[in-house]
């Protein structure tokens, strides 16, 4: 606790210093200091209620002295009340100490980088629903029983859900929630929150991915990250343009609208040629690019062109002939499909990425590289169930952005800590090793 202690002092004067400047010559029975500190290590300690932190604080004395509250006598503390917690609370849900609140959680990013400086190069973007402790307008369109929302600024957020069991059967799963969201941008690599946004449920994931991720570039300075995982829900042509154009990251992003049976498809329905007439073509719904060799008296014989990287100065991905060096013994067609004129390695061709900016994305959604990269997407998952299972983020008595925020904020900061407090160690550990 100590060494947690410790590591806040190192990003939170600012905060320290207002709320001083606020107390002035007011009463002083309870610090500001202690008072801060004790919000800020609530959820350190899992401690989700207020009257649940009150508890710890009453229990444990070293507790109360490390905090630094007043000694009456020995072993005996002023400590404060319900109340004074409540309107330390309140104080903290204010604009003006939510947003040095949001420099502490950038600070935390800044030190965390000096301890690993791969943090931020490879992100990954998600939301997770909050509830309010509020209750949703009951009875709506009856004057007689209608009853208002407890939480006006709450709304529904709706999820779903769906997976192959191991039968084989697509299920489906839908979850509603009526509160609020965070969306939190995260390090692939280590539990880290780089970024967060709280925001209504209702509101659209499409519209938090950019605002989200701009956040997350300026925190870790420009030209650090390089990609951002996110689910279906986050794609859109507009994030996958600008966050390459605006923010020089690659997002990392499943395409959304493939038709279930896509293989029942003919495919003379899915695939288009890349110049009229020509016998390399392009799948509509994947993306997946194919050249045709003429044979007589059969079918065309289809193959799938190799993929050979994404050039940034042209903004093109390359293909070459799945036959390279041997295309000219192997194909009938490399005579006739232009591919004389490329030499040895048969056919290459390039296509625009602004083909069609999600298929085409600076990272191709075909290539291996993507794939290993969209693996990172769990991280997120699994800071969202730690931050409720364990940060208890979902255990509390709040209603209103205002209050919702801070506690989003508060988990941000000390996920954070702890991490920062775990690589700490790590590298006392290394260095007394090789002593």
């Amino acid at each position: 606790m100590k060494e947690y202690l410790d590591a806040l002092e190192e990003c939170d004067q600012e905060i320290v210093d207002a709320l001083v400047k606020d107390r002035g010559n007011g009463r002083d029975d309870y610090p500001v200091t202690p008072m801060w500190r004790l919000m800020a290590l609530k959820l350190f300690l899992r401690k989700g209620l207020f009257s649940d932190l009150l508890a710890e604080l009453r229990r444990n004395t070293e507790f109360a002295n490390l905090l630094g509250f007043n000694e009456r006598m020995p072993g005996k503390f002023e400590l404060p009340n319900a109340s004074a917690i409540s309107r330390m609370h309140r104080k903290l849900k204010s604009d003006k100490y939510q947003a040095m609140m949001k420099r502490i959680q950038e600070k935390t990013v800044e030190l965390l980088r000096k301890e690993d400086p791969t943090i931020g190069t490879h992100t990954a973007l998600d939301s997770t629903d909050i509830p309010t402790h509020g209750h949703p307008a009951r009875n709506v369109g009856d004057p007689e029983k209608e009853k208002p929302s407890t939480d006006p600024e709450a709304s529904w957020s709706v999820k779903t859900k769906r997976w192959e069991d191991k039968e084989g059967k697509k299920r489906e799963e839908t979850k509603s929630c009526f509160g609020f969201k965070a969306c939190f941008n995260v390090d692939v690599a280590q539990p880290v929150i780089i970024e967060v946004e709280t925001v209504t449920g209702s509101m659209n994931d499409q519209l938090l991915a950019k605002p989200v991720l701009q956040g997350a570039v300026e925190n870790v300075g420009p030209g650090v990250m390089e990609t951002c995982a996110m689910d279906k829900g986050f794609d859109s042509e507009e994030n996958v343009r600008d966050a390459y154009r605006d923010l020089g990251v690659s997002v990392i992003v499943p395409v959304r609208d493939v038709p279930e049976k896509l293989e029942e498809q003919p495919r003379e329905d899915r695939e288009m040629a890349l110049e009229p007439g020509g016998n390399v073509v392009r799948d509509k719904y994947t993306g997946e690019v194919a050249c045709y060799e003429e044979t007589k008296g059969a079918e065309p014989i289809r193959r799938v062109m190799d993929y050979a990287g994404f050039e940034k100065d042209r903004e093109t991905h390359k293909f070459r002939c799945p036959f390279g060096a041997a295309a000219g013994k192997s194909c009938s067609s490399f005579g006739n499909c232009s591919a004389g004129s490329c030499g040895k390695q048969g056919r290459q061709v390039r296509i625009e990425w602004d083909t069609d900016l999600r298929r085409f994305a600076p990272v191709y959604p075909r290539s291996m590289r993507w794939e290993r990269l969209y693996k990172g997407r769990t991280a997120v998952e699994r800071v969202n169930s730690y931050v409720k299972e364990v940060l208890r983020l979902d255990d509390h008595c709040l209603r209103g952005k205002a209050a919702i925020s801070v506690r989003v904020l508060l988990v941000a900061i000390t996920l954070n800590m702890r991490t920062l407090l775990a690589l700490r160690a790590a590298k006392k550990a290394k260095l007394a090793a090789a002593a």
